[in-house]
């Protein structure tokens, strides 16, 4: 593992198998209740009692719940490893998103940690003066069931005055 994350680094720098973690979070029954109400309302999401009679057995944290602190994760993890890094690198941006899946139910008390990997890098170019970082994030329970997963593929600087410039 890195200490230093894709801010921090030019795309050369980025190897393939490269990992991280972000970070373990504990979802609440309030947290679950209070998001869905808000985001998310179905049933096994917002009431306990009508929860306890769908095909879940209980309230289940919103798969969007689940992706969402997987953001807070990743973003907070971010700043903590940019922590006065400032030398005029630019942020990637996020170009897609594929093969989103929640496998298991969250619930209440559960322990979700989030995980990245770097997987390719894709030779294609995107953007003029970036190229393309292909990740796989995942998310697993405190019984090491994977519970989330998906790619992301992330923009991210080349370095400056490189010979083959595009």
């Amino acid at each position: 593992m890195s200490t230093l994350f894709l801010r921090d680094r030019w795309f050369e720098d980025l190897p393939v198998g490269e990992f991280h973690v972000f970070g373990s979070h504990t979802f609440s029954e309030l947290e679950i209740v209070e998001f869905a109400e808000a985001f998310d309302p179905r049933p096994q999401s917002t009431d306990p009692v009508q929860a306890r009679r769908n095909h879940r057995q209980g309230l289940v944290a919103s798969p969007w719940l689940i992706t969402a602190k997987w953001m807070r994760k990743m973003v907070d993890y971010m700043e903590v490893y940019a922590h006065g890094v400032n030398d005029g690198r630019r942020n990637g941006a996020g170009v897609a998103i594929n093969n989103l899946e929640w496998l298991e139910p969250v619930r209440p008390g559960h322990t979700v940690t989030y995980t990245y990997e770097i997987i390719a890098k894709p030779d294609r170019v995107i953007r003029e003066k970036w190229g393309l970082i292909r990740s796989r994030n995942e998310a697993f329970n405190q019984y090491s069931n994977k519970v989330m997963q998906f790619e992301i593929d992330i923009l991210a600087e080349r370095r400056p005055n490189r010979s083959n410039d595009i």
